[in-house]
């Protein structure tokens, strides 16, 4: 067997892994709860001070952001990405496919311990919209899904939302800027819920499609919102 020297194998690279993922976590949290708004340029002299890191980590972290589709090179230099309003409408309408999709198969595939951890999640959700903590609200709401996926026995589901997961949480901001939209999701999800630990297969999925519907509805129903085609 030939050794690593001898087969093209170029040396791997040591790089300072953790503080990157620590710079591309605060920008991608910034840009999700709107801290950052869409269309805001990124000056890396004020990010540097701001986070205390250098040009070249801050760098590797924008290139990684960029890569997921959250920031974007505009002629004035990287600015947070904006969402059309087309993007926005074809992410609810995977959402709608895959949410449902995973809330039947839940209902079928579900173990107990499944519906013991479906239960604390909405437990913890209800907390967190009790309290109004945005950035707990966007954590449980990821974990309310991935509870969802793994007791539907459906990881290729999980992936995908995952994938879309920074999109998702930015059109999850946009949403909350109307008031009554909070209440109205909470109540949702326990509908959800409740279909899922009565194991009715037809009343989740109906349930799960109805929730991605009306957090449609009210995030674009939002006012310039989003970007319009050629907007620079």
């Amino acid at each position: 067997m030939p050794s690593l020297s001898k087969s093209g194998l170029a040396p791997v690279v040591q790089e300072a892994a953790p503080l990157r993922r620590k710079i591309t976590a605060s920008l991608r949290h910034a840009i999700q709860t709107g801290a950052l708004l869409p269309g805001a340029r990124l000056v890396e002299k004020d990010l540097c001070q701001e986070l205390n890191v250098s040009r070249t980590s801050l760098r590797e972290s924008l290139r990684e952001l960029e890569a997921e589709g959250l920031v974007e090179s505009r002629p004035r230099g990287l600015v947070v990405t904006q969402i059309t309003e087309e993007e926005a409408r074809n992410i609810y309408g995977v959402r709608e496919a895959l949410e449902g999709l995973v809330a039947e198969q839940f209902a079928h595939r579900a173990e107990d311990l499944d519906l013991t951890a479906l239960h604390d999640v909405v437990e913890r959700l209800s907390q967190a919209y009790l309290q109004n903590d945005f950035p707990a609200i966007i954590s449980e709401k990821d974990h309310f899904y991935e509870v969802l996926c793994l007791g539907a026995k459906n990881l290729v589901v999980l992936d995908l939302l995952k994938r879309l997961n920074s999109r998702i949480n930015r059109l999850r901001s946009i949403s909350r800027s109307n008031p009554a939209r909070g209440v109205e999701s909470l109540r949702e999800i326990k509908s959800i819920t409740r279909a899922l630990q009565k194991r009715d297969h037809t009343r989740a999925k109906a349930a799960a499609v109805l929730h991605v519907q009306r957090a449609a509805k009210a995030a674009l129903s939002v006012e310039h919102a989003f970007a319009r085609p050629g907007d620079s």
